[in-house]
């Protein structure tokens, strides 16, 4: 009796320890499912998921980045969490309402459900599909410098 409860339990464990997904996994899920709310008329390459709330020298960084390239048509950019969206066009100089590339979440569907959610997010698309994302944060200080260079080839 001992013997089947035992492996009943590790049956059970590694059940439930396969079924869980990774924090990479999780994040990508949910950028999927936030896309498909999207009606992206061209199919960008690169989406740029800038939160208002997190670490301020990354979304710093980020909206500097959202400054530079927003006339950029191979970026898509999202901006999720605002506290307010005067405050952040005043911070870009830019006014974004009603560009063709930029979604305003007012909705909050593209926060990131991991630890990673206080950073800005890199998503690469082909053809409308997401091939990896990143974020831009202290271990990864160099992403946004990186996404300029490969879309201003």
């Amino acid at each position: 009796m001992k013997h089947q409860f035992t492996i009943l339990s590790l049956l059970c464990l590694f059940l439930f320890l396969s079924c869980k997904k990774t924090d990479k996994e999780r994040e990508t899920l949910s950028i999927s499912n936030a896309m498909e709310q999207l009606k992206l008329n061209e199919k960008p390459t690169w989406v740029v998921i800038l939160p208002g709330l997190g670490c301020t020298g990354c979304i710093q960084e980020g909206e500097a980045f959202v400054k530079n390239n927003i006339t950029n048509p191979r970026i898509f950019f999202v901006v999720t969490q605002l506290q307010s969206l005067k405050i952040f066009q005043q911070k870009i100089g830019k006014k974004i309402e009603g560009l063709p590339n930029v979604f305003i979440d007012t909705k909050n569907k593209f926060v990131i459900p991991t630890s990673n959610g206080i950073y800005p997010c890199i998503v690469q698309l082909k053809n409308g599909k997401i091939i990896e994302h990143e974020f831009q944060s202290p271990s990864n200080g160099q992403a946004f410098e990186q996404l300029h260079l490969k879309t201003n080839l």
